[in-house]
């Protein structure tokens, strides 16, 4: 399979053709990990963002798990926001290849076709709109079982 059908599946190239995302991806290299490969640690200073190929990731503060990333999840795409400090530790979880995408490589994309650069930056506005979503359940979900616990604590 080639990495054109592999990041076709990917939030941040929704809607762009076979050649769009190839053009895209020309001056893009592909990281290869073992289990337990830090991609990147909290506090790291970084200008790419990534998509898993092939393989899982795991994304952590601490010991503490988060979330697993798999096959065609992107991470750490704040760089894109101007963020460039990492916010958690990403550890690979096997063997796994990540495509990596630097800030020069999208943005570049601006000067070469502005549509598919506003495509990608649509894209990347709905990712994080689904995730902010996904914390906004967690954290009503979270405050849900302190109350009840509270309520349980207090009878």
């Amino acid at each position: 399979m080639s990495i054109i059908n592999t990041i076709k599946g990917s939030p941040l190239f929704y809607e762009l053709f076979d050649e769009e995302i190839e053009t895209i991806i020309e001056d893009c290299h592909v990281l290869n990990l073992e289990a337990g490969d830090y991609i990147f640690h909290e506090g790291d200073h970084g200008d790419e963002i990534f998509l898993i190929l092939t393989g899982a990731a795991a994304v952590k503060k601490g010991e503490v798990t988060l979330v697993e990333l798999r096959k065609g999840d992107l991470f750490g795409e704040m760089v894109l926001l101007d963020e460039r400090t990492r916010t958690a530790d990403i550890v690979s979880s096997t063997y796994t290849d990540v495509l990596v995408l630097s800030y020069e490589v999208i943005f570049g994309v601006f000067k070469k076709n502005p549509k598919i650069f506003s495509l990608l930056m649509l894209n990347l506005c709905r990712l994080l709109a689904k995730r902010l979503k996904g914390s906004s359940d967690q954290i009503k979900k979270l405050n849900s079982m302190i109350a009840e616990f509270e309520n349980k604590k207090a009878a």
